[in-house]
């Protein structure tokens, strides 16, 4: 089974417990500061329990999300109430094209899968739920912080126990890895390292225009140093 599969359990909410509502009001407000209100339906895309989709909708925009994991989902339907919601596939999306005004997707969720071909999939499908002249933000790692920056092992304390984790970056298919361990169990996460001009080409030959790079959501400026690579823009054809 593919890791991503197997990882987006009850495991990754207590070793995500940190990214709360808090984070998610601050980065939909930063969302707002960049496109105003937005003219038709948000699509949050690996919306994960829901928790930005929650504050984009308690902000008075109309959104709806989608995820791959059945336990996310639930999990943020019994702590949020109902929210509009789909488990789905990002590179097969069960929506009409023209769809949705605008698209999020935070927390590096892209890049997950073992093929060019496929994480171009996830992009291609990005514009084509996407209505023309819809706004879009992306906010994923910045490759050289990462390399920079990592962390080969650490150990944390959990309700569950102790988390051994080990970090790795693969040059072959220039991947970020980590291992994740709990008790008896073992996960893994892979994310493919793409850099701007490379998230830049992807986006253009699929029709999305990046307007501004920014490194964090405070707004300051994409450079080799930011903890982030937060992408805004629009589809233009």
């Amino acid at each position: 089974m593919t890791w991503y599969r197997e990882w987006f359990g009850e495991e990754y909410l207590e070793l995500y417990a940190h990214r709360d509502e808090h984070e998610a009001r601050r980065q939909v407000a930063f969302f707002r500061e960049r496109f105003g209100n937005v003219d038709g339906v948000i699509l949050d895309l690996a919306c994960g329990t829901g928790r930005h989709l929650t504050e984009l909708n308690g902000e008075g925009f109309a959104a709806a999300g989608c995820d791959l994991s059945f336990t996310l989902l639930r999990t943020g339907i019994d702590e949020y109430g109902p929210l509009p919601v789909v488990r789905a596939d990002m590179r097969s999306l069960p929506f009409c094209s023209n769809s949705f005004g605008g698209l999020v997707n935070f927390f590096t969720s892209f890049g997950y899968f073992a093929t060019e071909e496929e994480n171009l999939d996830v992009v291609r499908e990005m514009a084509r739920v996407l209505r023309p002249g819809g706004v879009f933000l992306f906010d994923y790692l910045n490759v050289d912080r990462e390399l920079d920056k990592l962390v080969e092992r650490e150990a944390l304390e959990t309700p569950r126990g102790r988390v051994q984790i080990e970090r790795w970056f693969d040059p072959r298919d220039r991947s970020f890895n980590k291992r994740i361990t709990i008790g008896q169990k073992r996960f893994l996460e892979r994310v493919r390292g793409y850099d701007l001009n490379e998230i830049s080409t992807m986006f253009n030959s699929s029709g999305l225009s990046i307007d501004q790079a920014f490194g964090d959501f405070e707004g300051a400026p994409f450079d080799a140093a930011s903890p982030r690579l937060i992408l805004v823009g629009s589809r233009t054809r």
